[in-house]
C-alpha cells in the first residue's frame, strides 16, 4: 500500500503578503518610537539635572560648606559639574561631574534666574526657555542645605529637544528653601502630581 506524503507551506504569494504587511506596520511605528527615543533622551536629561541638583545639597549638608552645582555648556548641552566653592583637601573643586557626551544627546537647557513666586502662576512654565539662554550659570547651597542667594544663580532650568518640537519638555526648578522639583509643564498639578503649575 502506497502512502500519500503532503507537504505543507507558503507559496510566495503569502509570503510575499506577509512581508507588505509587516512593512505597513513598521512604517507606521518609526515616527512614534523617534518620538519616544526623543521623549526618553529628555527625561534621562531633566533626572540627571535633578540628581547633580541633589548631590549639590546633599554635599552641602554633609560638608557643611558652600557647594555649587554648574551648568557649564554654552550651547545647552547637558554638561554639569558640583563642588566646592572654597577648596580644601576635605572639599574638592569636583565633587562629581557630568560630560556633555552622556546620553541624552538630543536633550538642550536654557536657564532662568527669575525666582519661581509662591505660589506658583497658572501659566509660569508654558514658554519654554531657548536652549543656552543663560549659559554656562549655576546654584549654590549652603552648609545647611539652602540656596546661598547669589545673585544670577539658577532659579528654572528647561529641558527641550533638538531633534523635535513635539518632544516632552521638562521644567526643573528651586524652591527657596533649596528644594528641587521636576515637573511637566503640559501637566496641570491639579490633576497630576507631575504636573508643573
Amino acid at each position: 500500500m502506497l502512502s500519500r506524503h503532503t507537504q505543507s507551506g507558503l507559496s510566495l504569494i503569502e509570503l510575499m503578503i506577509g512581508v507588505t504587511i509587516v512593512g505597513i506596520l513598521l512604517g507606521m511605528g518609526i515616527p512614534s518610537f523617534s518620538l519616544w527615543i526623543q521623549n526618553v533622551q529628555n527625561r534621562g536629561g531633566a533626572e540627571s539635572i535633578l540628581n547633580g541638583l541633589q548631590l549639590a545639597r546633599t554635599e552641602a549638608l554633609k560638608r557643611n560648606a558652600v557647594v555649587r552645582f554648574e551648568l557649564r555648556d554654552e550651547n545647552g548641552l547637558i554638561a554639569w559639574n558640583v563642588g566646592c566653592v572654597s577648596v580644601t583637601a576635605e572639599c574638592p573643586a569636583t565633587i562629581e561631574s557630568r560630560a556633555a557626551n552622556e546620553g541624552a544627546q538630543n536633550a538642550r537647557v536654557g536657564i532662568s534666574t527669575t525666582a519661581i513666586p509662591v505660589p506658583t502662576p497658572a501659566n509660569q512654565f508654558s514658554t519654554a526657555i531657548a536652549k543656552g539662554t543663560g549659559l554656562p550659570a549655576g546654584v549654590s547651597f549652603n552648609g545647611i542645605g539652602r540656596l546661598a542667594n547669589a545673585t544670577g544663580d539658577i532659579a528654572r532650568i528647561d529641558i527641550t529637544n533638538e531633534i523635535s518640537a513635539e518632544t516632552r519638555r521638562y521644567v526643573v526648578f528651586l524652591g527657596p528653601g533649596g528644594h528641587t522639583r521636576m515637573c511637566d509643564p503640559a501637566l496641570a498639578f491639579a490633576n497630576n502630581s507631575q504636573g508643573c503649575s
